[in-house]
Formats: structure tokens, C-alpha cells, sequence
């Protein structure tokens, strides 16, 4: 039967708690700042991010489990964020500077926590009774997600040194071929969830000499520009790797940020098994394309490439509707053909187009009379989607 004094400690306790939940912004301010200071690391913006969020999250973790029951065990809430961080930092050899964080914050933390407490009571009874339970909570709280994180990084390490990266490649290419469909066993095998949205993005190198190297180099810098871990990334070859993303992902984010010596091909966006899949399929297509297209583009996504999934089965038809349609404009150089694309995606608005393409209206207009002379029929109302369609399909084509 729980005493007076028990009660008092109690009730102290959850008055602790509330009072971190309130923390003034500076501290939650002070706890991040000091979590990032400590894993000294060179580490992607994102990373450091998903760092102090963990940290920050456990504290307000632990308070919520104060305020709720003060003698309740306390189990850890840790995010697949963070694994995701973690299994990368294995797959490189890095230290486990993810982990170094939580010491810090339990220090800042008990250090913020003491402040509260002394100014709470000042009788010495309730303080050694009240700092003896929350270093014992604080301690046992930390030393739990430090030693889940630990298993996880062991097992990690298990599967590295068996040649998971093989085993991966091998999973991953069941699951798209189809042998293995159940979500379950693929997602254990694979490490990863499948009940969530997907996009996938295929990033492989333009030399035909394999350069696994060059292609993680690069994977590592795309990551970093969309600033989010993927929850999946896996060598499908030495010089192509998968990666998945539960968040949308366009070729506007990569296009001027795209690394030397690589391309990359985004699918669409998916929900579920089945939606990995078609993102998956979706991804293989932009692939196929921007490997084979002579516009230079080095990014492509499926809206992109849209139109062009659906001319691809029949080349023989397409190429006889553009010559029809285009004339000799078929074999004028790219760059009128570009200019002339860019006019009509922009509602055939002269002033706009002249500005998106940076050259005088004068001149766009001089290409555009160069248009008419070389079309079969002058550009107009009843042609203009006809020559779009065609424009856009060139576009694309090997």
C-alpha cells in the first residue's frame, strides 16, 4: 500500500514531467544542438536531423510515461528512421555515432531535470527520493534503446559479413519477378515494410565500364540533396543501385543537382506490395528510356516519360505519324524542334516562351516563321496537338 511520502514523490514526479513537456523551445533548442555537437560527424544535414528528432522524441517519450504512471516500466519508441540510418551506417563501415546522442541527451536532460526538481521542493527527503527514481527511470530508458539499437547493429553486422548486400540483390529480384509475393516474408528478407508508399529510384553509372564506387559516391550526394533516408537501397549490379523512398520524389529535385557520370530514373509513386511493384516497373521504363534518349537529360520521372510509355509498342506506327505530321521539320536541328516544344507546352504565349528560353522575342519569332516554311501545314489551331505529341515523342526517342 502506497504511503503519504510515496504519494508525494508520485506527484512530484508527474509535476517533473509536465514541466518538460512545456520546455521552452531554447531548450528543446539546447538538448538538438548539443545531440549534433557530439557525433562529430561530417554526416548529411537529414541525418543529423533524424538524430536530434530521436533524441528530442525520447525525452518527450519518457515525460508522457512520468506523467501517466511514475512507476511504469518505460519502453523505448524508436523510428524506422533511424534504423534506416543505422543499417547505412554498417553498410559503410562507419562508427556508431548514432548512438553517442543519447548519452548526451540523457545528460542534458538530467541536468535540466535536477533544475526542475530543486525548484519543486526543497525538502531533502522528497529531493533524494524523487532524484534517485528519475536517474534510476532516465538511466534504465537510455541503456534500453542503447542496447535495442545494439542488437540491431549486431545483426547488421551478421548479415553484412555473410554477403547480405548479395542476398539483398538476390531477395529483391524474387520479389520483382514475382517468385516471392508474400509481403511478409519479402519484407523480413528485405529488411523493409511494405505498407506504406513507395517511390523507387534506379541510379546507375553512363560509362560502360562498372564503377561501384563512383555510383555509392553519387547515391550518397542524390540522398543528401533530397534530404530523406530511403528505406530500402540495394546493388542491383556494380554500377546500378535500387533505392526506395516512402515519399514522392521528382526529377525537378534532382535535375541541377544530378552527380557526374551517373543517371537516374524515377517510377511513380505507389501504395503497398502492389504499388512497390508498379513503382518499381514504372522505374525500369524511365530507364529504358533515358538510356536510349539523345536530349542529353541525365533525370527523368515517370510524368516525364508518360506519352512515351504509350508510343513505345508500336516505333514503326509513331515514326510514320511524325513524318506526316512534322514534314521536313522531321529533320530540322534539335534545337528549333526544342524551341518550338517549349512554345507550345506554353500555350503558344511568344513573350513567356522567349523569356523561359532566354532569347528575344524577335528571334523566337524568326524560328517560328522557319516552323511554318518546313511543316506540312502552317502551325495552328488543328495541328497543334498533333505536333506537340510528335515533338514530345522525339523527344524521347534512341
Amino acid at each position: 500500500m502506497m504511503n503519504s511520502f510515496d504519494g508525494r514523490v508520485d506527484e512530484l514526479l508527474r509535476q517533473g514531467a509536465e514541466r518538460v513537456l512545456k520546455a521552452p523551445q531554447s531548450w528543446r533548442d539546447e538538448v538538438g544542438k548539443a545531440v549534433v555537437t557530439a557525433i562529430e560527424s561530417d554526416n548529411l544535414p537529414f541525418v543529423e536531423s533524424v538524430i536530434r528528432r530521436e533524441n528530442l522524441i525520447g525525452v518527450m517519450h519518457w515525460a508522457n510515461s512520468i506523467l501517466s504512471d511514475p512507476n511504469g516500466p518505460i519502453t523505448p519508441v524508436i523510428s524506422s528512421e533511424l534504423y534506416a540510418i543505422i543499417r547505412e551506417q554498417v553498410r559503410k563501415g562507419e562508427l556508431d555515432i548514432s548512438l553517442n546522442g543519447y548519452r548526451v541527451a540523457q545528460n542534458i536532460t538530467w541536468r535540466r531535470w535536477m533544475r526542475i526538481v530543486f525548484d519543486l521542493t526543497s525538502d531533502k527527503h522528497e529531493l533524494q527520493a524523487v532524484l534517485d527514481r528519475s536517474a534510476r527511470s532516465i538511466g534504465d530508458y537510455t541503456d534500453a534503446a542503447l542496447a535495442i539499437l545494439s542488437r540491431f547493429i549486431d545483426a547488421e553486422r551478421a548479415e553484412l559479413a555473410k554477403g547480405a548486400p548479395a542476398l539483398q540483390r538476390e531477395v529483391l529480384q524474387q520479389v520483382l519477378s514475382g517468385k516471392l509475393g508474400d509481403p511478409f516474408s519479402a519484407g523480413q528478407r528485405l529488411g523493409y515494410r511494405f505498407d506504406r508508399s513507395h517511390t523507387v529510384v534506379r541510379i546507375w553509372a553512363m560509362d560502360v565500364q562498372p564503377d561501384s564506387a563512383l555510383v555509392n559516391r553519387a547515391t550518397d550526394q542524390i540522398v543528401q540533396v533530397l534530404g530523406h533516408a530511403p528505406g530500402l537501397r540495394v546493388e542491383e549490379g556494380e554500377s546500378s543501385i535500387f533505392l526506395c523512398f516512402d515519399k514522392q520524389i521528382q526529377a525537378a529535385e534532382l535535375e541541377s543537382e544530378c552527380p557526374d557520370g551517373v543517371m537516374v530514373a524515377i517510377g511513380r509513386l505507389g501504395q503497398g506490395f502492389a504499388g512497390f511493384l508498379e513503382s518499381a516497373n514504372s522505374a525500369r521504363i524511365v530507364r529504358n528510356i533515358l538510356a536510349g534518349a539523345r536530349n542529353g537529360r541525365r533525370v527523368a520521372d515517370h510524368d516525364l516519360v508518360r506519352l512515351q510509355t504509350v508510343l513505345i509498342p508500336d516505333d514503326g506506327a509513331f515514326q510514320r505519324f511524325a513524318s506526316d505530321v512534322l514534314g521536313d521539320l522531321l529533320r530540322a536541328p534539335e534545337d528549333l524542334k526544342r524551341n518550338l516544344l517549349t512554345y507550345l507546352k506554353q500555350g503558344c504565349n511568344a513573350a513567356y516562351t522567349a523569356d523561359q528560353l532566354g532569347i528575344h522575342r524577335n528571334t523566337l519569332n524568326r524560328q517560328l516563321d522557319r516552323v511554318n516554311d518546313l511543316l506540312p501545314q502552317a502551325l495552328g489551331d488543328g495541328n497543334r496537338m498533333n505536333i506537340a505529341v510528335a515533338l514530345e515523342g522525339l523527344l524521347w526517342r534512341p
